[in-house]
């Protein structure tokens, strides 16, 4: 056992200069390659992030202009449809003014053309009379003449 322990500490004294090799390259290698990497790493990072944020903020601006515009723009249907409404209702009004119209002068038309009905109605009847009496007055005349022949 003792020439294990002997061996054993031969080797532990072999493997010490290996040893220190060993931690020197860690620590070396952590200040000189893992710090600075890890720092670009960091940066990196930041940077990506910081990217991110602008972007979250430039969307959320976008989405605020484009709630703005979407509220712009159902402004302007409501007021082209009031403008259109406010058409209708004008040409509707305009319209029945038109018919109001137009059914008065045929009214009017019609009473007028009923009065000159009625006064050749009765030029008509007068005339009628007086042809109806003078014709009588020969009939009466051409009787008497022929029972005094």
């Amino acid at each position: 056992m003792e020439a294990t322990l002997h061996s054993l500490g031969d080797l532990l004294i072999k493997a010490v200069p290996t040893i220190i090799f060993f931690v020197f390259l860690t620590v070396y290698l952590k200040q000189v390659f893992f710090k600075p990497l890890a720092n670009v790493l960091d940066e990196r990072k930041k940077a990506t992030e910081g990217v991110k944020r602008l972007a979250e903020q430039a969307f959320a601006a976008a989405d605020q202009k484009t709630s703005e515009f979407q509220r712009a723009l159902q402004l302007a249907r409501a007021e082209l449809e009031q403008e259109h409404e406010a058409l209708r209702r004008k040409w509707t009004d305009e319209q029945a003014q038109a018919i109001a119209k137009a059914r008065a002068e045929a009214d009017q038309t019609l009473q007028q053309a009923k009065r000159s009905i009625a006064e050749e109605v009765e030029r008509a009847q007068a005339e009628l009379n007086t042809t109806v009496e003078q014709l009588s007055g020969e009939i009466v005349n051409s009787l008497l003449r022929r029972r005094a022949a």
